[in-house]
């Protein structure tokens, strides 16, 4: 599962890079507005995890560093998270 996770972080970082050569590269104007149009959907969506991770922050503590984790890498980033939620849950039943 980590190794999957891994790999999966590290396609997210690849199409990150080419959103970003998208827009600065030299062939701004062959690569569309596609590339604008998925990452700001990706945006949208990992923003909208980042609203997830805030609403329960009180009991997870997260720092500056994990914000910007779940903004980059989405649910990816969030599998830890969750497991710390779900113990805490697990915690507060017994």
């Amino acid at each position: 599962m980590k190794v999957l996770n891994l790999l999966m972080r590290l396609v997210m970082l690849t199409f990150w890079a080419g959103i970003i050569y998208a827009l600065l590269g030299p062939g701004f104007e062959e690569a569309g507005s596609m590339p604008l149009i998925l990452g700001a959907v990706v945006l949208v969506m990992h923003g909208l995890q980042m609203l997830m991770l805030k609403q329960v922050s009180s009991l997870l503590n997260p720092s500056a560093g994990d914000y910007l984790e779940v903004l980059v890498f989405g649910s990816f980033a969030m599998h830890r998270h969750r497991a710390r939620l779900k113990e805490l849950s697990e915690q507060q039943k017994r």
